[in-house]
């Protein structure tokens, strides 16, 4: 009877914690993206004046090389799918090494009395919303960025196209600062984007997405064979987001100062979240990597079974 009791607190306990822990999840996730989701529905640049003879924003207005929709889908897809990979192949390795044989109870996670599910895809699901996460730090420091300087983009006189800009930009006057002015360009959207040209939000998402995914690999993509792999791929995730950041410049999307700003946030965002965030860096007492935080359950699940093979 005591021994079902126990149980019976244990799994309490687990149910409890774990129930926590998405609270908290979800809360954070709700404090960070709600932000960056009302500025976009609802933010206005700041309405920055510009110069008559100003050619850095007189450049033709060109469509992406690199598409919001690329951006997304190599950016979260890239990470989430190696993510998904390396772990599956870390459990597979350790799942069949002596070293681990004796703690099959380990390599699973109680979601109840009767289903348990490898503990890989919690690691996995773990992994996933840490890297979401400092997305949208990042995007949430960029966005902030870009409503408050509000910086007019090389196309901006293309996409604005000022009423009588002949008359205001006269030939006696061309250094005078013009911020008396209408837009007559017909999409709306386009004008509002024109001005936000600092920082770059496709070099920043970039530089976050591929340098998280490089630390990453780093840590993670340790096996026997992998040792000319795992460079490769940093490599190649690195070079995506640098050429994602010279598009923005030969599309005339952004001014060059505008890009570095935004490599500089996302690298910033990705190592922070990498070391401090995510417990990639941290090395446990036992010499292998714990991902995601044990419960007290699991916890005194695994001293009493540690006590009783004793």
């Amino acid at each position: 009877m005591s021994g079902w009791l126990k149980e019976l607190r244990l799994m309490t306990t687990s149910w409890v914690w774990k129930n926590n822990y998405t609270f908290r999840i979800t809360h954070t996730y709700t404090t960070v993206w709600l932000p960056v989701l009302l500025l976009h529905l609802l933010g206005k640049p700041f309405q920055r004046g510009f110069y008559c003879d100003d050619n850095s924003i007189r450049y033709p207005f060109k469509n992406s090389t690199v598409t919001n929709v690329m951006l997304y889908c190599f950016g979260l897809g890239l990470p989430i799918a190696s993510m998904f990979i390396v772990e599956v192949v870390r459990w597979r390795n350790n799942s069949h090494s002596k070293k681990l044989s004796r703690q099959n109870s380990c390599s699973t996670i109680n979601l109840s009395s009767s289903v348990r599910v490898p503990s890989v895809i919690a690691e996995i699901i773990h992994l996933v919303a840490i890297f979401l996460f400092g997305a949208a730090c990042s995007q949430l420091v960029t966005d902030f960025g870009k409503y408050t300087i509000g910086r007019l983009r090389p196309h901006f006189i293309a996409v604005c196209q000022p009423e009588n800009l002949a008359e205001l930009c006269s030939s006696n006057a061309p250094h005078t600062y013009i911020t008396n002015y209408k837009c007559t360009g017909s999409d709306e959207d386009l004008v509002r984007e024109s001005r936000l040209s600092f920082p770059s939000g496709h070099a920043s998402f970039s530089a976050y997405t591929m340098l998280f995914l490089a630390l990453y690999l780093q840590r993670r993509m340790n096996w026997s064979g992998s040792k000319l792999l795992r460079p490769t791929l940093q490599i190649s995730a690195l070079l995506l987001s640098w050429y994602t950041g010279l598009t923005r410049v030969s599309d005339y999307k952004h001014h060059w100062s505008d890009v570095l700003s935004g490599f500089l946030i996302g690298s910033i965002a990705a190592s922070l979240t990498a070391l401090y965030v995510s417990r990639l860096f941290k090395m446990s007492s036992r010499g292998n990597l714990e991902l995601l935080p044990q419960s007290r359950g699991d916890i005194e699940l695994q001293q009493n079974q540690a006590s009783a093979n004793k």
